[in-house]
């Protein structure tokens, strides 16, 4: 030591001493190279320090046998043992059981709230409706089983170091109190409340005539751990005194409880177009017979669609600013109550002629009932009933060939379409087209006849009602005679009707021609063709109101019926005496008669009770003839 403090001394002496100054001009001396130092010799301390490593392990040692024997004897949890909010930590197994029973009882007056990610609340659970379950000195044995200090000494100080710099969460321990059967029915409303579909985009009409937007949300469906995960949250809620108070739940995708059913995404300018339009009536749907609902009429720019959209949250309703809606004129629920209740109109005639005539008057009739119009639609008589053929069952019947009366299939199928026509004028629908017959026909009044023949002409008429109408059509028989009836039902809106008017303007009477024939015994009659007068008429439809006062008077149709002379075939060798000219009595102006009583053929059906008022002077109001020229079997009269 000594030796130790003389050196120090000596190095402590040649550091602090006064520093030689050289004398001036002194000569050079030059410079000895001084001796290498030899190694210095590292001190011998290794031993020192392993002596004092070997203390320190010692007195560690013997502090954590302590430590386990003080823990071990203790008969306590471990520190830092939690259950929610709650240390558990230096309790005995007696005290763990009481604070259970405390928290529980502290648990009965608190609630969960389940909450997803973003911190909508989707259920509520108020713990008083937890079960006693809680076998509380069951658990807490089984508590102190795992947290307590009942190891031997060795194991037991381990466990209390870690459990003092790591807490350790008991609610993984008490999982084992969860009874699934007990809390079934919590669980359960827990998941339903989570399941839900996702909310997908629309765009609705409200009540109020405004015009909302869905923005889509996802949905969300339990996994199948979903319950047991619920119920176990409860559980350690329910035990922790109500603590945690809101619980979030994770999708699967997190290791949550429910899966995300994505909703569809969205095409906002696609969406508005298909929404957009004018308005749409209710209609009834003929393959069903039901009613299918119509919609308003919609328009909104795609700017504002796209501001309310990004302003909206995910589910949400909101109202479309600057939207304008037309609502239709008839609902749904309007046209079920109304539907078909009004007749609008009734047309009969009386059918005659042959046997096959009458069959095909029958079998038209068939064909056509029961036809409904929407709201717009019209009716073409032609494709219902053609072609008119005998595979089509149609049977042979007189009609006209060239201006010639001959048998030919379908001969009388024009009647229905006469009838058909008539009573759509007195239901004051729209015409589309109509031709008249060539001759003038004897079932029906003048102006009041529709021919048809495949490929033209064509009777059409349209629905120009807010509601649909069905065509009935009926052949039956009454005091010997049979006769077709013509109803169109459909909804009247107010108390109108119609009347028609046929004017008359020219009379065309027919001749006699006598053909000289050797077929017949001199002096013989026999008349080969039947004469037709000809006509040129034009038709007025007037409408009045309930009280019996023209709303209007509209010019109908043209009708122009060709004249055809009779041809009488007389025996040769006998004295001929030409006759005269038969001038028809010039029928004028028709008074009309109740369309709804048929009258003997060979009369002419004239429908209405009353003189036109709404047409004062035929003669100014007259239009230039349209000549109907048919050519062959179309030129018909009789057949139909």
């Amino acid at each position: 030591m000594d030796e130790m403090n003389g050196a120090f001394e000596e190095k402590k002496r040649r550091k602090g001493g006064k520093r030689l100054m050289q004398p001036e001009k002194a000569a050079k001396v030059p410079k000895v190279p001084r001796a290498e130092k030899p190694p210095r010799v590292p001190r011998e301390t290794s031993g020192k320090t392993g002596k004092v490593v070997g203390i320190v392990a010692g007195v560690l040692v013997v502090a954590y046998l302590g430590l386990g024997a003080w823990a071990s004897a203790s008969h306590k949890i471990y520190p830092n043992v939690m259950m929610g909010d709650t240390n558990y930590g230096g309790m005995t197994e007696q005290q763990v059981a009481e604070q259970l029973k405390a928290s529980v009882a502290q648990a009965k007056g608190a609630g969960v709230d389940f909450v997803l990610p973003d911190g909508t609340e989707v259920a509520h659970v108020s713990l008083d409706a937890m079960p006693e379950y809680v076998d509380f000195d069951g658990l807490a044995k089984h508590i102190y089983n795992v947290y307590g200090c009942n190891d031997s000494f060795l194991t037991a100080g381990a466990k209390y170091l870690r459990a003092l710099f790591k807490p350790q969460d008991a609610a993984q321990v008490v999982d084992a109190a969860y009874s699934p059967d007990l809390m079934e029915n919590l669980v359960d409303t827990v998941c339903d409340s989570i399941n839900c579909d996702p909310v997908e985009f629309a765009i609705n009409v409200t009540e109020d005539g405004k015009v909302s937007v869905t923005k889509p949300q996802d949905g969300r469906a339990t996994t199948d751990t979903a319950k047991d995960q619920i119920g176990v949250y409860l559980n350690g809620a329910y035990l922790s005194g109500g603590d945690p108070s809101e619980i979030v739940l994770e999708p699967a995708s997190e290791g949550g409880v429910y899966d995300v059913i994505p909703a569809q995404e969205v095409d906002l300018s696609a969406q508005r177009e298909a929404v957009i339009g004018q308005k749409v009536n209710a209609t009834y749907d003929k393959e069903t017979g039901a009613v299918t609902p119509g919609h308003a009429g919609v328009e909104f720019t795609l700017s504002d669609l796209e501001s309310a959209y990004n302003a909206a949250a995910a589910g949400e309703t909101v109202d479309l600013p600057n939207a304008t809606v037309e609502t239709p004129d008839v609902t749904a629920e309007q046209l079920q109550k109304v539907l078909f209740r009004d007749v609008l109109s009734t047309y009969t005639t009386k059918v005659g002629g042959a046997s096959g005539r009458r069959a095909n008057v029958k079998l038209t009739a068939s064909r056509i009932t029961g036809y409904i119009l929407n709201s717009g639609e019209t009716m073409k008589y032609g494709p219902l009933v053609t072609p008119f053929t005998a595979a089509n069952g149609y049977s042979t019947a007189p009609g006209y060939l060239q201006g010639k009366t001959v048998d030919m299939v379908g001969g009388g199928a024009c009647q229905a379409s006469s009838t058909l026509y008539a009573a759509a004028l007195y239901a004051n629908l729209e015409i589309v087209q109509r031709t008249n017959h060539g001759f003038a026909s004897d079932y029906i009044g003048l102006g009041l006849d529709a021919t048809v023949a495949q490929g033209g002409p064509e009777f059409e008429f349209r629905n120009n009602t807010m509601y649909p109408i069905k065509v009935i059509a009926e052949y039956y028989t009454s005091g010997g005679k049979d006769y077709l009836k013509v109803t169109l039902r459909g909804t009247k809106v107010d108390d109108s009707y119609v009347k028609i008017k046929t004017e008359v303007l020219e009379t065309i009477p027919f001749t006699e021609e006598i053909v000289e024939t050797d077929e017949l015994a001199p002096g013989e009659r026999k008349v080969e063709q039947t004469a037709y007068t000809g006509y040129k008429v034009k038709t007025y439809r007037n409408v009045y109101s309930g009280d019996g006062k023209l709303i209007s008077s509209t010019f109908e149709a043209s009708s122009n019926y060709k004249a055809r002379n009779r041809i009488v075939l007389v025996g040769k060798s006998a004295a001929v005496t030409p006759t005269d000219p038969i001038t028809p009595v010039d029928p004028g102006t028709t008074t009309p008669t109740d369309p709804t009583t048929p009258v003997d053929p060979g009369t002419t059906t004239d429908p209405g009770t009353t003189t036109d008022p709404g047409v004062t002077d035929p003669g100014t109001t007259t239009e230039p003839p349209v000549e109907q020229e048919k050519p062959g079997w179309l030129d018909t009269g009789l057949d139909r």
